[in-house]
């Protein structure tokens, strides 16, 4: 064996490598694109990924704080691929999340509740304005929540003004600003 430095030559193989596994992932998904959309799931899983790091100060504390995305991908992916797609946004999205987190909440599972509802209001209302159904979406869905936290889940007052403030602000900004821009990129 040789001793010392390597060889230009050597040097520019190892720059230049690829990586197979990546190489062949990205040739799996361009075969399959040829017989299905791929487009969903690539926003589905851009949601879930927002989603989980929106929502990961969850895992450290526990704040009365509703800012996430799935109402978001649930209204966005039903108006643009369909309800069974929004519901699969609405599951996944916070299902992500949970996982994330490490953290399993009853309450968890009435707040997709609420995602599903805004998926299937969205597909039953109807509409091209991606920011005008949204918001309408989101009251709706904000109402149903404010029923299952004062009537079920049992929250107190402070927890659920401040749970449906923050989420109805939180999707005026993310509707107001982005819902024409990821409407459009959608394809």
């Amino acid at each position: 064996m040789r001793k010392g430095k390597p060889s230009k030559s050597r040097l520019k193989s190892k720059i230049f490598q690829v990586n197979k596994k990546i190489l062949f992932l990205l040739l799996m998904l361009w075969i399959v694109s040829f017989f299905i959309n791929l487009w969903p799931i690539i926003f589905l899983t851009l949601f879930c990924i927002g989603n989980t790091f929106i929502l990961s100060f969850k895992r450290y504390f526990d704040a009365p704080i509703d800012i996430e995305l799935s109402t978001f991908a649930a209204i966005l992916m039903t108006m643009k691929y369909g309800l069974n797609i929004g519901l699969l946004a609405a599951f996944f999205t916070k299902f992500s999340s949970m996982m994330y987190n490490k953290k399993i909440k009853v309450a968890y599972f009435f707040m997709m509740s609420s995602y599903f509802v805004a998926a299937i209001f969205t597909y039953l209302i109807g509409g091209s304005n991606p920011v005008i159904l949204g918001l309408i979406v989101t009251v709706i869905s904000n109402i149903y929540l404010v029923l299952i936290r004062k009537f079920v889940t049992r929250y107190s007052s402070f927890e659920i003004i401040s749970y449906g403030i923050s989420n109805f602000l939180f999707n005026l900004v993310l509707f107001l600003g982005f819902a024409d821009i990821f409407y459009a990129l959608m394809v």
